[in-house]
């Protein structure tokens, strides 16, 4: 049995890779076109707030006093263009992007400065356009000018704007050591999902044609008729598939390491990444492959049982679709959530290998529960197995009439 297991997988590996068209697309076209992606992503989203923070913003005014104006004159991305009182006119002109701000002081602004009382504080009013990225960041940056402002207001009715401070808060992040520092959380939330997608999505094309490609076209009669066992021939193609999933998924996430000199402008939490950042020991690297080898094993199965029930390629995209749709769920649940995770979580097929995975990532995977993730996935694995062991031993689902 063995040596007919390692045949079929031989078969159906030298199938797929002696065909060039197959190796391009499943392998060298995914590494190509994520790293081209992402990294003209992240090129773009840098262009694009370099852009922002750049621009000048300009503003127009009402009554604004003199120490205003003045650390409006000395920031080099701001310019008060003009003043006027006329509400409706200038907040036409933001909403069409002629100009970002509009700040309006009261008219007596200096005297209730002046001869200020208890509770009667001066309004003063602020407009910017949520439409226009210029027009937010210019509202960013006047509120961090008002607040300079307010700070001198405060110095010269005390002397020292200090009177008004009860102590300093100095907050610092905790020292990680480098053995064990674990990578940037943004690059951590993401991993786990893409990992995910990418051996999903390896599988999928290849074991559509390999099971109900081959129904399709009949080429799996032959096989049917040798004197093997069908849970033989199904246990080649699946182990086969398990292979090309694998190279699959490790050709798609070399993209986005290519790419990452670029995409860490939106990858990454911090903004910015490189590979020397990633610190992992052994035992992480073990961790990490545990949790992909069950993520294998259940999205080959499910795909090799959703492949066995169609009869064509096409029915077969239009069963496996949902599934794919659930394994992006998954991905993307990691990618929001706190941070905390139920001990529940790794009882539960699919998410538990992603939880684990980013887990890792963060410098918080423990064996326990990735041995718990893998004894699921095995027995979902096994499952899926047995039952697409069972359809091959079905004639209505072989030779459907």
């Amino acid at each position: 049995m063995w040596h007919a297991l390692w045949i079929i997988t031989k078969k159906e590996l030298r199938r797929v890779f002696t065909d060039r068209r197959l190796v391009l697309t499943s392998f060298v076209l995914p590494m190509v076109s994520i790293a081209l992606i992402y990294s003209l992503m992240g090129l773009m989203i840098g262009r694009t707030q370099e852009d922002i923070e750049s621009h000048e913003s300009k503003i127009i005014g009402s009554h604004i006093p003199a120490g205003v104006l003045t650390l409006i004159e000395e920031d080099a991305t701001m310019t008060l263009v003009l003043e006027t009182d006329d509400y409706e006119w200038a907040q036409a002109k933001i909403l069409e992007g002629e100009y970002e701000y509009y700040l309006v002081f009261p008219e007596n602004y200096e005297t209730m400065l002046t001869s200020f009382e208890n509770g009667d504080l001066p309004m003063i009013e602020a407009y910017y356009s949520p439409k226009s990225d210029y027009s937010i960041e210019s509202n960013y940056k006047m509120g961090a000018l008002l607040e300079a402002y307010r700070q001198m207001i405060l110095a010269e009715r005390f002397g020292d704007a200090s009177y008004l401070e009860v102590f300093n808060l100095d907050v610092q992040t905790v020292n990680i050591p480098d053995a064990n520092k674990g990578i940037d959380r943004g690059i951590a939330n993401i991993i786990p999902m893409l990992v995910s997608i990418f051996i999903f999505a390896g599988a999928m094309g290849i074991g559509m044609d390999s099971i109900a490609g081959e129904k399709e076209r009949g080429t799996i009669a032959s096989m049917l008729l040798t004197p093997v066992d069908r849970g033989v021939i199904i246990g080649g193609k699946i182990l086969s598939l398990m292979c090309v999933a694998l190279i699959s998924m490790v050709s798609s996430f070399v993209g986005v390491l290519l790419s990452i000199p670029f995409s860490a402008k939106f990858l990454s939490v911090s903004g910015e990444f490189d590979l020397s950042q990633m610190a992992f020991g052994s035992g992480d690297f073990v961790l990490f492959f545990v949790s992909m080898i069950g993520l294998v094993g259940v999205y080959v199965t499910l795909i090799s049982v959703l492949s066995m029930m169609a009869n064509t390629v096409k029915e077969a995209g239009a069963y496996i679709t949902p599934a794919y749709m659930g394994v992006m769920i998954a991905g993307f649940m990691t990618m929001f959530g706190s941070g905390d995770v139920s001990s529940t979580s790794y009882y539960i097929p699919i998410y538990n290998n992603i939880v684990n995975m980013h887990q890792v990532l963060l410098g918080n995977g423990k064996w326990g529960y990735a041995l718990i993730s893998l004894a699921t996935s095995l027995i979902l694995t096994l499952a899926l197995v047995f039952l697409s062991r069972h359809l091959m031993h079905r004639e209505k689902v072989m030779f459907p009439s």
